[in-house]
Parts: C-alpha cells; structure tokens; sequence
C-alpha cells in the first residue's frame, strides 16, 4: 500500500472522527443547533438523536474506509479518495440534518420552553474592556514571510526556465510551468494573504457579538473570555504553522532542497502541529467555552428561544433586528455572518463580482496545480 493510499485513509479516518465527536463538543444546550432550556438536555428524543448519528457516522466512515482501501489497492482507483471524501462529507452532513429535524420537532410536540422566563445576557464590559489580540503570536507568520520572500528575491535571478507545480505545500516536480513571477512566488503570495486574513479576523472576532447564557450570565461571559483569547491565540499560531510549511513548500518549488517524500513529511509537520493544538484545545474548552470550569450560577432564566433565526441546523444566521455583523455559529469553534445584516450581502456580492470577472476572464484567480 503506497503512502499516497495511506495517507487518503487517514484523511477518510480524520473526517470520519471529526464528524463523530462534533456533537459532543457543542454546546449541550444546543443539540445539532436546537435551542432547548437545560431543564430538557436528557430528554428521550436527544438521546437517540445522539445515537442514531453517531452510529450512522461510523457506518458512513466504515464505508468510506474500506472503498478506499480496496478500489486503491485491488481495483487501483486512484481518484478513490477524491470521491469518497465529499460522499462521506456529505452523508455526514444529512445526518446531522436528520438529527436536527428529530429533536426540533420533539421540542415543538412537547413545548419544551413552557413555563419558562426566556432573557438574553449582554456584558458591556466587553465593550469597555474588550479581550485584545496578543499581536507577539502573530510574528513567527510576518517572519517566516519575509524569510520567505528575502530567498525567493535573491534566488528568482537564477531559476530555470520551468519550475515544478505548488499544490498547496505538495509540490508537483512532475509538473512544470514556466517561470514567472506570479508562479515563482505564488506561495509567498499565499503567506501573505493567509497573514494579513488571520491579523483581519484578529480586529474582527473580539468585536464580534460575545455568545452568553441567560442561565448564567456572568460565568459565561467570564469563559467566553478566555475562550476568545484562546482562539486568538491558536489563530495566530496557526498562521505561523501554515507560512512554515509554505517556506518548505517555496524551497521545493526554487529547487533549494529536493521535492521528495521526507521533505514533504517536513513540510506537513507544522499543520500536524496546528491541527493537534487545536483538537486539544476544543476537548479542553469547549464550544464558546462552555467546558471551562466557573463557579456555579443560575438566574433561573434561560436564553431566549432563537431558533427561527437560524437556518440549515444552525449554520446560517438572519436576524435583520440584529445590529451583529459576525455571531458565533451554533456549532464548531466558528463565526458566521449575519445575513440579515446589510454589510453582509455587501461582502458576498463583492466575492461575486471576483467570482464573475474570474469566470469571464477578467481576473485570474489561482487554480489547482498553479
């Protein structure tokens, strides 16, 4: 079995797994995006959901593994994996749908919220004294891209004619394009798009409406505080992990060091690293922080019943009475826009028009294998 089969089989496991834990990890307040009082987390109707995906997800991840395994090394399909991933993704996805659909229908046949007094928390505090970036774990990034384009300026005078292919931090050495300066630093471009898009989100997500609890108001807004300053913080890192490998990647490309299995290794070191930190850190805190230990609070409240502002099992936010442009999504250490808001549709008709001038070939948008 070839390395390329292996590592497929890996990424099928991963997916598989990822898809599996999710629910766990989110908010139990929030079963696969159904807002319900704490009072009702162990009814019958959540519990099996919970079953029911889960099984599923290890049927579909079973599935998934042995096509791969055997249509690569007995039936020798190479693109396997490239099916499978999105089938898997997919299935995974309509599971959780079905799930969602399970516990909001028991939660309206049984009016789960009756009886209750429904608040929102707000703590301005995070106004007045908002959690601020610690800009020191974004250095190692603008760094390693200036390392990056110093050796590529001193090196582009004396390249070949032909360069081999960057795929991401893959390089393709069976594959080459003449050299330009677009393909010559195409992974330097990517350091510093990926830089200056992580220092963005850094201004954008601790202005970003926090995610509080009724229930507790004041224990949850102390998590979401080093909740927030977590994520930061592993978002910077991160950034530093992916501008290493891309200065692996940029080596192989200029032909410093040879493009071979080992340095490839070396090359995924980094996000192996990242992707570790950031398992552990979701294990550790939780969904908006929800695991971190506080002290015990009850307002004998609960939060507001929000659901009909939530779309796609709490993917997708439209709430126009809400002044909110960035809301934290009901599932996974994620933002979202807030659709009902105007510099929302803005943002995405802006991604449309480059959408549509790339298609008319207006601009050049980079491409698999360029």
């Amino acid at each position: 079995m070839t390395s390329s089969v292996l590592l497929d089989l890996a990424v099928i496991a991963l997916l598989a797994t990822v898809f599996w834990a999710m629910p766990a990890l989110t908010r139990p307040t929030l079963p696969f995006g159904v807002r319900v009082p704490a009072a009702r987390i162990a009814e019958s109707a959540i519990v099996r959901a919970h079953h029911r995906y889960a099984r599923g997800v290890l049927v579909a991840g079973t599935f998934a593994f042995v096509l791969v395994a055997f249509a690569s090394a007995g039936l020798r399909w190479e693109s396997a994996a490239a099916f499978a991933v999105p089938v898997l993704a997919a299935a995974c996805c309509g599971l959780g749908y079905l799930a969602h659909r399970t516990v909001a229908a028991a939660k309206r046949s049984g009016d789960w919220y009756s009886g209750t007094r429904q608040a929102v928390a707000t703590d301005t505090s995070l106004r007045t004294d908002p959690v601020r970036p610690q800009w020191i774990f974004l250095a190692p990034a603008a760094v390693l891209f200036g390392i990056t384009a110093a050796i590529g300026a001193w090196r582009y005078g004396e390249l070949p004619a032909t360069l081999p292919t960057p795929n991401g931090v893959i390089v393709d050495v069976a594959r080459r394009s003449e050299t330009t300066v677009g393909h010559a630093f195409a992974t330097v471009i990517a350091q510093l798009l990926i830089t200056v898009l992580v220092g963005l989100l850094g201004i954008a997500l601790p202005r970003a409406r926090p995610e509080l609890d009724a229930a507790q108001p004041a224990a949850s807004a102390a998590r979401y505080r080093v909740y927030l300053a977590g994520v930061l913080r592993l978002l910077f890192g991160t950034a530093g992990c992916v501008t290493a490998s891309l200065l692996v990647a940029s080596l192989e490309v200029w032909e410093i060091v040879p493009a071979t299995t080992g340095v490839t290794v070396v090359s995924y070191l980094p996000l192996a690293v990242a992707l570790v930190a950031w398992v552990a850190f979701t294990f550790r805190v939780g969904d908006a922080g929800h695991r971190l230990p506080s002290e015990e609070e009850d307002s004998s409240r609960v939060q507001r019943d929000d659901d009909r502002y939530w779309h796609l099992a709490g993917q997708v936010y439209v709430n126009r009475g809400d002044p909110a442009l960035l809301v934290h999504r009901r599932a996974g250490v994620a933002w979202t826009l807030n659709l009902g808001h105007p510099i929302s549709w803005a943002i995405l008709a802006a991604l449309a028009a480059v959408v549509a001038l790339a298609g008319f070939g207006v601009v050049e948008l980079p491409s698999r294998g360029r």
